[in-house]
């Protein structure tokens, strides 16, 4: 289904079901790709948990002061969200480590991100939320929010979440 999205324009809406095995994949995947860009928010005490967040299914997603990163992978999908729904995304999965990591130092700083992460939540911590996307279709929607480029080299760092060929001087590379 195509679709015009605010702030980001044509996109086309995909979605992949298996009737065999129930298996569904649905993302919204844009006709245009940007400037590799970098968008960060400082999130002070109490304040701005609204501000709306818009992640791509190529971008990593980071709260540098729980040292949480969350990569794209070949089964990503975009998300529409606001801070605090990124900071629940994060709490989702230490919660899932604090009861099933595989060694008991694993568990409890799974356990102390929680903690941290629910300070955060309430308003009682500041944070600060990174998108890195190598495509440029991911953006914070916030006054407060800063936007700049991604150099080369820190563009190959990034996974992308999707198998892309590039077309180089020195010849065709593929990535995953």
């Amino acid at each position: 289904m195509a679709l015009d999205l605010p702030y980001f324009g044509d996109a086309l809406q995909t979605t992949i079901l298996c009737r065999e095995c129930g298996f569904r994949h649905a993302d919204v995947l844009l006709t245009k790709q940007g400037a590799p860009t970098r968008h960060t928010l400082h999130v002070p005490r109490g304040g701005d948990l609204g501000a709306r967040v818009v992640r791509s299914s190529s971008c990593t997603v980071r709260v540098p002061e729980i040292g949480a990163v969350m990569e794209p992978g070949p089964r990503s999908e975009a998300f529409i969200s606001n801070a605090e729904g990124v900071l629940h995304r994060f709490r989702d999965i230490f919660g899932f480590l604090a009861r099933h990591a595989n060694t008991r130092p694993r568990r409890d700083a799974a356990r102390n991100s929680l903690k941290r992460l629910a300070a955060m939540i309430e308003g009682r911590e500041p944070f600060t939320i990174v998108l890195e996307d190598p495509f440029g279709n991911s953006s914070i929607l916030h006054e407060g929010a800063v936007t700049g480029p991604l150099s080369d080299r820190e563009v190959r760092r990034l996974k992308t979440g999707v198998f892309t060929l590039e077309l180089r001087p020195s010849g065709l590379r593929a990535r995953a």
